[in-house]
């Protein structure tokens, strides 16, 4: 179908005007043959054309208008920031230089000795829940009973619970988030946590 007869369709369910109103007002050969002729008799009383009424711009249109301007001025922005060029930090003197260099290096021997410290714990709490694993008494050993109603013996319950892996794997939450930058002097974070992070 096409364009000219979908437009031609939807006015006529818009204004509900007549194939003879449509055919006097257009003379496009693919309308002709889209519509009908119309019954050709002069008895038939003569009726009035209906005027068409275009509708007017109203408040949609002003609200389209200033929706659009403002996702054009939002992609400017956006364009803006994106074309920017970059600006270079601004000089500091050799003395400012030298204190960042002594805070950067300071930082990076703490980050060295918190890491080795922490993996040296988990290193050594690992060896010895293995080695207290090993120590655990097995099934069917002196002293073990029997649960009613299970097949598992107590000590094999003990076995397959300290067996049993933690499904919140992962770094513990006391173990602080690598940074990019050195901590700040003077700066502390207490003052910044929520009460709920407290308790």
């Amino acid at each position: 179908m096409t364009m000219h007869k979908i437009m031609i369709r939807s006015l006529l369910q818009r204004h509900q005007l007549s194939t003879a109103t449509i055919r006097s007002i257009s003379s496009t050969p693919t309308l002709h043959q889209a519509m009908p002729a119309p019954k050709q008799s002069s008895e038939e009383p003569k009726t009035a054309q209906k005027k068409v009424k275009t509708k007017e711009k109203g408040a949609s249109a002003s609200k389209m208008a200033a929706k659009e301007a403002k996702t054009n001025r939002l992609v400017d922005l956006m364009t803006k920031a994106y074309d920017a060029p970059v600006t270079a930090p601004p000089k500091v003197s050799e003395e400012e230089m030298a204190i960042r260099a002594t805070i950067g290096r300071n930082h990076v021997i703490g980050s060295f000795k918190r890491h080795n410290e922490q993996n040296h714990d988990l290193a050594v709490k690992i060896r010895m829940k293995r080695h207290a694993m090993k120590l655990l008494p097995r099934e069917g050993d002196i002293g073990d009973m029997p649960i009613e109603g299970q097949k598992k013996s107590v000590y094999g319950k003990w076995r397959a619970a300290a067996f049993k892996v933690n499904d919140n794997w992962g770094p513990p939450d006391s173990r602080p988030i690598p940074l990019l930058t050195p901590p700040i002097e003077g700066f502390d974070a207490s003052l910044y946590m929520d009460a709920e992070d407290e308790t």
